[in-house]
């Protein structure tokens, strides 16, 4: 006789089979994938460039002022087969500019285009570098945290240095660290790339802290002679790579290292809060000629000034570059990293990647704070703040369980992208959209033969959007005076608006076209936000 059957004991492992038989997903293992950096990286490529073409029509008044002032015509002298000298900057910048430009048809979409390209060049070799260094986990949450960075994003579609900098030095420390052994062609390479960081910026000099960390650190544990080795090697690259730019810098300057960036360390010292940014280029900028006049015009304040520095520029990096939200955990991760005894691991790839970072802090403490010259720093404050949750070396860790670390995580995660989509809104189209209005007024309306060759403005944008030569407002004692030198260059047009007028409120009154000036023919203007093109008046 048959037995009985059980329908609902059947049905129970049936149930039982399909819930076991769903695969289950292994977190660490995806984001420990070769590619998974990859993929992130090209779908931040996309979506950033996407945006940006669609919202970043006209560059802003801010950051994107030395891509007009000097970066398009420095581009342009280059397609012409002059290599651009710049007293601030490297030439490689320019000729990549150069290259893209030419090849799309416009320097300011070549300009985004560079920018976004560089900056997810950035995410791909900062999660591996991180992976590489830390773990798996603190690279992941470390590149989601830079992804969203206000600052970051700011500066993948705005049109400059910044983000191609950063790419170089990023590329620069990926192969550097690629490999926990010794391995010469990675040195090589990371010489290489740091060189053309120097051929861009020149604080790109900082990556001489390798030597350091080569010789004490030696995270390769490796003996003195191959240390050494090493060090002749790294150095030796590094500096013929740009030496043909040193030897060139020479012949025309008189000067290997030439570059004039010891005036912006002056103005820090001793303009800063004194005088105004144009009263010190146009008149006090060029009584200082060396770094050591800088540094030896009163030692004291110049020590003073760099002690100040240091607090200073720490508080702006958290307020500023990544907001109270991360800093205080990066404040915290300081204090953890400190008392966890880093005498014992002090022959690490983590100590040697917190020295080359704390390098480049300290030798930006000799200039001005602006975030964008932090930019490199995002990715080092995030990994302090994020190994609070995540490093078995952090006391913190052994307190905090591991759900609402990851809880804590996700709060910072969705604050940061809130403080981002807000900022980035505001800001991606801030430029000044009426220089839009103006090309397509004056292309259409002055005709060929009455287009000027020179356009004098406080800002050079105007002279990109009006394809004219580019002449600075000069800084005069009366109104006559003004006219007389814009004359005196050859200056066939003068815009003015609200930045002039803020930049120079003497000829405050040129923004009412409707009075006469003597010397100025108004063209056309703009009453929201006011704006005049006026022509210069030939006697």
């Amino acid at each position: 006789m048959a037995k009985p059957r059980h329908p609902k004991k059947n049905q129970q492992q049936t149930a039982h089979k399909t819930k076991t038989s769903i695969p289950q997903i292994n977190f660490e293992k995806l984001i420990s994938n070769k590619y998974t950096g990859l993929v992130f990286a090209g779908f931040y490529f996309i979506v950033v460039l996407v945006l940006s073409f669609v919202f970043h029509k006209v560059g802003d008044y801010g950051i994107e002022t030395d891509f007009f002032w000097g970066y398009v015509p420095n581009a342009k002298k280059f397609l012409s087969g002059i290599i651009p000298m710049d007293a601030f900057r490297g030439p490689l910048y320019p000729m990549v500019l150069g290259i893209f430009g030419f090849v799309m048809g416009d320097f300011f979409n070549a300009g985004i285009l560079i920018g976004v390209l560089s900056a997810s060049i950035v995410l791909y070799v900062t999660f591996e570098l991180i992976k590489n260094i830390f773990s798996p986990i603190i690279s992941f949450v470390t590149v989601l945290f830079l992804a969203i960075n206000p600052v970051f994003i700011q500066y993948s579609y705005s049109a400059g240095t910044d983000m191609f900098f950063n790419a170089l030095v990023a590329v620069t420390l990926f192969f550097f660290f690629k490999n926990k052994e010794l391995n010469y062609r990675n040195l090589i390479l990371a010489a290489f790339f740091g060189g053309i960081s120097y051929l861009t910026r020149y604080n790109g000099i900082f990556l001489i802290s390798f030597v350091f960390v080569i010789l004490f650190v030696n995270f390769w544990k490796i003996d003195w002679s191959k240390r050494i080795k090493s060090v002749i090697l790294f150095t030796g690259v590094f500096f013929i790579t740009f030496s043909p730019w040193g030897f060139y810098c020479l012949s025309e300057k008189g000067s290997f290292f030439y570059n004039e960036n010891y005036k912006n360390i002056a103005y820090e010292i001793y303009g800063k809060g004194k005088i105004s940014w144009d009263e010190f280029w146009f008149k006090e900028s060029s009584k200082i000629t060396s770094a050591g006049e800088v540094i030896f015009r009163d030692t004291g304040l110049f020590l003073t000034t760099m002690i100040n520095n240091l607090g200073d520029h720490f508080i702006d990096d958290m307020d500023k570059l990544l907001g109270w939200q991360i800093g205080i955990f990066v404040s915290l991760g300081i204090i953890f990293l400190i008392i966890s005894n880093p005498v014992k691991s002090w022959k690490s790839s983590e100590t040697s990647y917190y020295i080359i970072n704390l390098s480049f802090f300290v030798l930006l403490l000799l200039v001005f704070y602006s975030e964008r010259f932090s930019l490199f720093l995002i990715a080092f404050y995030v990994v302090i703040a994020v190994q609070l949750f995540f490093s078995e070396k952090f006391y913190l860790k052994k307190f905090i369980p591991v759900k609402l670390s990851y809880l804590i995580i996700g709060v910072l995660l969705i604050f940061t992208f809130s403080k981002s989509y807000s900022f980035n809104s505001l800001n991606i189209n801030s430029g000044p959209q009426e220089l839009l209005a103006l090309k397509e007024w004056y292309d259409v309306n002055v005709p060929d033969e009455q287009k000027g060759k020179k356009i004098a403005a406080r800002k050079a944008h105007v002279a990109y959007y009006l394809n004219m030569d580019f002449y600075l407002m000069p800084m005069t004692d009366s109104y006559e005076e003004f006219i007389a030198k814009l004359k005196e260059k050859d200056v066939d047009y003068l815009y003015f608006s609200t930045i002039e007028a803020s930049m120079r409120s003497e000829l405050q009154f040129l923004l009412n076209p409707k009075v006469n000036h003597k010397g100025l023919e108004p063209v056309v203007y703009f009453e929201n936000p006011p704006a005049v093109l006026y022509k210069i008046i030939r006697d």
